[in-house]
Parts: structure tokens; sequence; C-alpha cells
């Protein structure tokens, strides 16, 4: 089964045991899936434990093989006992920042796992992603290191470690790990919410209301700061949409079982102010046309997405580039380079920010430290440059 194929075919199959009309949906696609394939796509996404769940719970008239139930069951019991060490040291993480006076947010992955799966062992942890106020930045980094994390520098990144540390100043993140025994434990730590360059400023996410929208969850014995089911929704869209170009069925059938699970308690009417701009209420309005889409219409609100997305801010043939991203297997950098300049609402915003792309002297620090010196009127060549070179190198991978 090629990948796009397969793709559809798990989705159709979570619509079909998510549909509120399960004894009337037709369960040829559990009869049809090839399922070796099935299953291998499943433990890649990190979701044998949520699938396990699914596939075990319902009446599926046999057509699920028991060796699939056990392939998934035993995957399922590995994820768990991951995802037990990752809460013990997510809950370690918090009590010390807590101690150090770092108040902060933990973001996706324990923030909701237990509202939305049922239990904090449906899908691997792979990292902790936590929201800091940007003067607990240095209080921070020194409580990390002497817990003994590390700063992770990108492989590819060519410049200088002064010029990665600038970089994360310009994405307003960092990574940290540790070593503990066999495992390593994955920090993404956020002084800023930022898009993807060079989107950074033109979305403008740090002036949304992150820190006044919070509730409280338990990690552990451990009290957490978490966002509000908007601002959650919200946060896991725009990172589906701008980080993961609607690449990845882990973060899109997450974003659908959240939509599932909370979409009648959201105040649409805060997420459509807080999403300010037409370029935001864009990007969450393709999110959940694809969940309307490809995970069903169980929710009242499935239409939503028609005010968040009025015809006038797509192309003609936009929104299929959309639904091909989401079967792809992996991110492509072609896909990557083409929903960038397709993401503002208007011809002005695309052509502002595919303007931003070329001149900015900062895509050149990113690419190639400050050590490369390129001349003003060359940049865009330069930059064009990179582009063809970075996908050139792919073809041939």
């Amino acid at each position: 089964m090629n990948r796009p194929e397969q793709n559809k075919k798990i989705l159709s199959i979570i619509a079909a045991l998510n549909s509120d009309e399960r004894p009337f949906v037709n369960m040829s696609d559990l009869h049809d899936a090839e399922w070796p394939a099935m299953v291998e796509a499943i433990q890649k996404t990190g979701m044998a434990g949520y699938f396990y769940s699914l596939f075990s719970q319902m009446d599926a008239h046999g057509e699920i093989p028991a060796t699939v139930i056990e392939t998934l069951r035993k995957s399922a019991r590995r994820v768990a006992a991951h995802n037990v060490f990752y809460e013990s040291q997510c809950a370690a993480l918090l009590k010390g920042l807590s101690a150090a006076g770092v108040d902060n947010i933990i973001l996706k992955g324990m923030s909701y796992m237990q509202d939305i799966y049922g239990d904090t062992s449906a899908r691997t942890m792979s990292d902790i992603d936590l929201l800091i106020h940007p003067d607990d930045r240095l209080k921070t980094l020194e409580f990390l290191m002497a817990c003994g994390y590390s700063n992770y520098i990108i492989p590819s990144f060519q410049g200088t470690p002064e010029d990665f540390t600038d970089l994360t100043d310009l994405t307003g993140e960092a990574h940290f790990m540790k070593k503990t025994g066999a495992l390593t434990v994955n920090i993404d730590l956020h002084w800023r919410l930022r898009a993807r360059y060079p989107m950074n400023d033109y979305l403008a996410l740090d002036s949304f209301p992150w820190w006044e929208n919070s509730g409280t969850v338990m990690i552990g014995s451990v009290p957490a700061k978490r966002l509000s089911i908007e601002m959650q929704f919200i946060h896991l869209a725009l990172h589906f949409a701008i980080h993961h170009q609607y690449t990845g069925l882990r973060w899109f059938i997450e974003l659908g079982l959240f939509i599932r699970r909370f979409g009648n308690d959201l105040d649409w009417e805060f997420i459509y102010g807080a999403a300010s701009s037409p370029d935001c209420r864009k990007l969450l309005g393709v999110c959940l046309r694809l969940i309307a889409d490809y995970m069903g219409n169980s929710w009242t609100g499935s239409e939503v997405w028609r005010r968040f997305l009025p015809k006038s801010s797509m192309l003609p043939g936009e929104y299929r580039v959309y639904k091909n991203c989401l079967m792809r297997e992996e991110r492509s950098r072609l896909a990557s380079y083409i929903c960038m300049p397709l993401s503002p609402a208007t011809l002005s915003g695309r052509l502002r920010l595919m303007s931003s792309f070329l001149f900015d002297s900062q895509g050149v620090i990113l690419w190639h430290g400050s050590d490369t010196r390129v001349p003003k009127w060359l940049k865009p060549f330069y930059n064009l440059y990179i582009i063809g070179r970075q996908l050139l190198s792919v073809s041939r991978a």
C-alpha cells in the first residue's frame, strides 16, 4: 500500500471507530487493511497505546487479526514504561523550577494527555515542552545545567556555537538533553511562542494571551500550569500548521481527538478574537476543515471552519496542497517552501512574507552563521541558491 493511501486508511478507521454512528459504519476499511504495513505505520507515529486501546475496546466483528492486537499490546507496554519514566522526570523538573522561583506552563504532551486519550500511555513522550518568562531564561539555564542537562546544537547547523545562541534568540527556544541510564530526557524550553522563520514577527504569536489563560493539571503528584482549552487548541493547531506544515499523523490525530473531546465546550468567540489576524484565523480554519474532512463530524461545531476560512483567503487548489501534506510520511522541504508563502490570507501578505524570506539578513545566519558575508543585493539569489541546494540534496538522498 502506498503511503498516501495508507494514511487515508488509518484516518478513515479512526473516524469510523470514533463515530457516534459506529454500528452503522461500513467496516470494509478494516477488512481491506494491509495490517503489517498498518502496524508499522502506527508504531512510527508512537501511538501504539492509543490504537491498542481503540482496537481492543470495540466490536470489529473479527476484522482485526489477533496478531495485530497482540503486537500493538506489546508496543503499548513499552510506550507506557517510557512515559512513566518521562512523567517522573517531568515532575522532578517542575518541582525544581518551582523551588527556583521559575513560573512555567507545560505545553502539549502530558498537559492534556489524560483528557484526550483517557490515560498517559497512549502515545510516546518525546520531549517536555515548557514556556517560561523571558526574564527567567538565565535562571532556568543555570538550573538545568546544575541538573546535568546540556544544550543541544542541531548537527546540520554550520555556524559557531555563538551563532547558534543567536539563533535561539531568533527562534525563542532552546533544546536540552540529559542521559539517565539508557534513556534520554529532552526538553524544549520556550521563552517566546513564535512561528518558524521568517514568520516569527509576521504572526505576532507573543502577543497572544497565553499566560492570562491557564489552568492546572497534576503531573505525578506535582501541580503544573497548563493552557486553557481555548489556548491549547490554538497552540496545537498553529504548531501543526506552522511547524509541521500539516504533515504528521501523530499531531493531526491528537488535534482531532482534542476537538472531539472539547469541541463542544470551546469558546469559539474567544478563539476568534484571540486569533485576531486573518492570517492566524486562516491557519486555524485549514486545520478545522481537515479535521472535519478526515476525523468525522461528531461534534456540533464541525462547520465552524467556514467562519475561520472564508473562500477569499484561499487560492484555487491551495487546500489540495494541505491535504497532500497530511498524506505524507515525513515533512518535505519542497512542501515547506510552498506552504510558507501560501500561509497568509491575502496576496499582499504572501508577497510581504516572500520579500522577508528573500531579503532578511537573518536568513544567512540561520543557514551558515555570521562568518558568511553576503552583499545585500546578492541575498535573494543566495537564499534561492540555498533552497535549491537543499532540495537537490534531498532528491539525491
